[in-house]
């Protein structure tokens, strides 16, 4: 059991779009199980079809308002080929979704499909959708896709970026109480901090990670690569990560592939090597 902090995800779409959404669902699924008791963060999806009940009164988009999107912390929004149905006040529900989101000031993620079948495609939609799309382009990111493994892999790449920046706080649980994280600078070591100057004095702030046969290569930057070849030097590192994570001085970009994490420098890190070393002779650095 640990306690965690639960943030909702929306998952909006026209009726053309059925596959993308379960896609959706299951990539907020992944996520969880790779990071939940780590990053202390559960993520909820929902859908209108499986968070909104029958209710008579009121307009069925307001309907969906009150009981889903009000209740949303981050919207996913995905187009194929067509806008929507108006609604009493926008072009579409979808479009009601994205712009009740964006006045609550909360984070929308909205992915266009880029290859559509022909026999699905009707001329007065796809009109107003591309209309839509030229004028969202002016005030938003947005990404396109051409099949649903695209949309796979794309999502859980973005997913985990935004989730980084938008919901994961720099706290951690301590005997299921929720504590602020601070640390000590002095906690990183004379070889910790040596290897944090190292890493940023390269060009990519990016570390990476590549495995071979009994062991693996870690890269601080292109040019600072470590060999770990021992259960006891992976521990080691990691312990440098977490020093890094907890005192504010990287972030976890993203993930690869094999679900390992992406760490890239934070401008406090090198606020920190400044504050921390001293100019010498030769172009060189020393610890004050």
């Amino acid at each position: 059991m640990f306690q965690a902090n639960v943030y909702k995800i929306m998952i909006g779409a026209p009726s053309d779009i059925k596959e993308e959404v379960n896609i959706a669902i299951d990539a907020i699924y992944h996520w969880n199980n790779i990071n939940a008791e780590k990053q202390k963060t559960v993520l909820l999806p929902l859908h209108w079809s499986i968070s909104a009940y029958p209710i008579i009164g009121m307009h069925p988009q307001k309907a969906i308002n009150q009981q889903v999107v009000n209740k949303s912390d981050l919207l996913i929004c995905i187009f194929g080929a067509k806008l929507g149905t108006p609604t009493q006040d926008y072009a579409s529900g979808s479009v009601e979704e994205i712009e009740e989101h964006l006045k609550a000031g909360k984070p929308v993620m909205i992915f266009f499909k880029q290859a559509l079948n022909i026999n699905e495609i009707n001329i007065e939609q796809i009109s107003r959708l591309q209309n839509f799309k030229k004028e969202i382009g002016q005030k938003a990111l947005y990404e396109d896709y051409n099949n649903v493994d695209e949309f796979k892999r794309i999502l859980e790449d973005k997913l985990s970026l935004c989730i980084n920046d938008n919901f994961i706080k720099d706290k951690i649980i301590v005997n299921e109480l929720e504590v602020n994280n601070e640390i000590s600078h002095e906690e990183l070591s004379d070889y910790d901090k040596a290897r944090l100057k190292s890493w940023t004095s390269v060009d990519n702030p990016d570390f990476f990670q590549a495995h071979f046969i009994g062991g693996c290569i870690y890269g601080l930057g292109a040019s600072n690569q470590y060999e770990i070849r021992s259960g006891r030097e992976k521990i080691e590192w990691d312990s440098f990560f977490d020093k890094l994570l907890k005192l504010d001085l990287i972030k976890i970009k993203g993930y690869d592939k094999y679900n390992h994490p992406i760490y890239q420098l934070k401008e406090s890190a090198y606020k920190y090597v400044e504050t921390h070393y001293c100019p010498v002779k030769n172009g060189n650095w020393s610890l004050k």
